[in-house]
């Protein structure tokens, strides 16, 4: 499996309880992990710190809406670009 999701995967098992087996690149994170809007921005919170990255709270609302459903596999996307992207 891939780093990003490995780490994203333990992020979610050590601050959020989350078993292993219930994150897989499908998983959607409100409906199959029931995380709300406060956890959301708790989950950003750890990602800025793991992946030494800055997430402006408006980007954070913006991925949100624009998949409707957001799954572990639009965030390994996010991460990725923001860590090709970030300034040096």
């Amino acid at each position: 499996m891939d780093s990003t999701f490995n780490k994203l995967r333990m992020i979610l098992y050590h601050k959020f309880s989350f078993h292993y087996d219930q994150v897989q690149p499908e998983t959607r994170l409100e409906l199959e992990l029931g995380m709300d809007s406060r956890e959301m921005f708790e989950l950003f919170d750890e990602l800025e710190k793991n992946f030494k990255i800055s997430i402006d709270p408006d980007e954070i609302d913006n991925l949100i809406e624009s998949s409707k459903v957001l799954t572990i596999h639009d965030l390994v996307l996010y991460l990725k670009d923001k860590q090709v992207f970030k300034p040096s």
